[in-house]
């Protein structure tokens, strides 16, 4: 099954500001947290790992409910490849693509099988 998702790193911003230090631990596991700060607290990032969880779970069918935000962990492989992981466990019948540009994040997954 296929997953997509879309969202404006404006929004990523105004809801970061707005909950701050909530918003992050309903969003990213501890893992990338540590990520997130080496970053600098890079938007982007944010932004990357909230279409990537969504597009993820749209790949199930579900979307975020049944799965939530820190079931779905996204770390990087060796060469910097997104590796997608379900409650700790990596997954290797999903792949995650994510891309951003200044204004927005897109993220693609595909679950096979």
């Amino acid at each position: 099954m296929l997953g997509c998702d879309i969202i404006e790193t404006e929004r990523i911003k105004a809801a970061y500001e707005k909950m701050g230090e909530k918003f992050l631990k309903r969003v990213l596991t501890d893992r990338e947290r540590e990520i997130f700060d080496r970053r600098n607290g890079s938007l982007q990032f944010l932004a990357g790992r909230w279409a990537a969880k969504e597009s993820i779970s749209k790949s199930f069918k579900t979307g975020i409910g049944k799965l939530a935000f820190k079931d779905i962990e996204i770390l990087n492989d060796e060469k910097g490849a997104p590796e997608v992981y379900i409650r700790s466990e990596r997954r290797e019948d999903i792949e995650v693509s994510i891309s951003h540009d200044r204004n927005y994040s897109i993220a693609v997954s595909l679950l096979k099988g």
